[in-house]
């Protein structure tokens, strides 16, 4: 061992710089049949492109980016938000290995858990990742608390496409305690993809018809986007967090409400020491 390998150690044993302000970390799960455009959808998000060759995802895959929104916690205040988007194999792909070594199960990637209790000891809040230890080995683990908002994607000029999506709805149902309804705290979106082709086409008209009398029916807030065209596709988006932040029971924790409250404590303080 070096002097600059025992800095670095005693670097690494120190905790992680406490963050400036609290750091809400949301998850969007998107589902959706095959061809239905749910990659491109979260690329046109994420990374302002689309391709226009097809690529069929055959693993469930995580994407992060940072947006600005309102505090949740804390009325005129904007913070920085982290989304986590969780990508998905369609239910066709049931069945078979995943790329993490996990069976392909479409109804795994629906399922809506509650989020988990902390412990008794709640640890100091230092940010979302702070507490994770990198991988070392291949695995699929998603980092945000658990899922939260679900975006229900079909492709608009096909039939078949609103009819898998209204049965991924019923699995979503299913698991609340009416067995009818979206459970408690979850959100759901239904949105038609790839608006921009074909929209004159008869079958085009009658998917679209049909998914805003199911949104009605089932009181879903529903959008007509392109991820080709970016029509629609921040809209969307940020609709979702905004939802989701509403729900605090799914992505905050007694640690960042304690750190919040500390900080508010502290900021009230010194603007009493600068009136004096």
């Amino acid at each position: 061992r070096n002097f600059k390998s025992d800095c670095l150690l005693q670097a690494m044993a120190k905790k992680p710089p406490v963050p400036d302000n609290v750091i809400p970390f949301l998850r969007i799960t998107v589902i959706g049949d095959a061809e239905s455009g749910k990659t491109s959808l979260i690329n046109a998000w994420m990374n302002n492109s689309c391709s226009l060759n097809y690529t069929a995802t055959l693993d469930p895959t995580l994407y992060h980016r940072t947006m600005k929104i309102p505090n949740p916690l804390e009325e005129e205040e904007t913070v920085t938000a982290l989304i986590e988007v969780e990508d998905t194999y369609a239910p066709i792909r049931t069945g078979g290995i995943d790329m993490y070594g996990q069976k392909r199960d479409v109804d795994e990637l629906v399922e809506v858990k509650p989020p988990p209790r902390e412990p008794v000891v709640t640890p100091a809040y230092y940010g979302p990742f702070a507490e994770y230890e990198a991988l070392t080995q291949l695995e699929y683990r998603p980092l945000s608390r658990c899922r939260m908002g679900f975006l229900l994607v079909f492709d608009a000029t096909v039939e078949e496409s609103l009819k898998t999506a209204m049965e991924m709805f019923n699995s979503i149902c299913l698991q609340s305690a009416t067995k009818t309804t979206v459970p408690k705290g979850i959100t759901v979106f239904l949105v038609a993809n790839k608006i921009d082709k074909d929209p004159l086409v008869d079958e085009t008209i009658k998917t679209r018809a049909a998914a805003k009398a199911f949104a009605e029916i089932k009181e879903l807030p529903y959008f007509e986007v392109s991820a080709l065209k970016f029509i629609r596709v921040r809209k969307v988006f940020r609709e979702m967090v905004e939802h989701i932040v509403l729900q605090p029971q799914l992505w905050s924790s007694d640690s960042l409400k304690e750190f919040y409250q500390n900080k508010k404590k502290v900021s009230l303080t010194q603007e009493n020491c600068a009136l004096q």
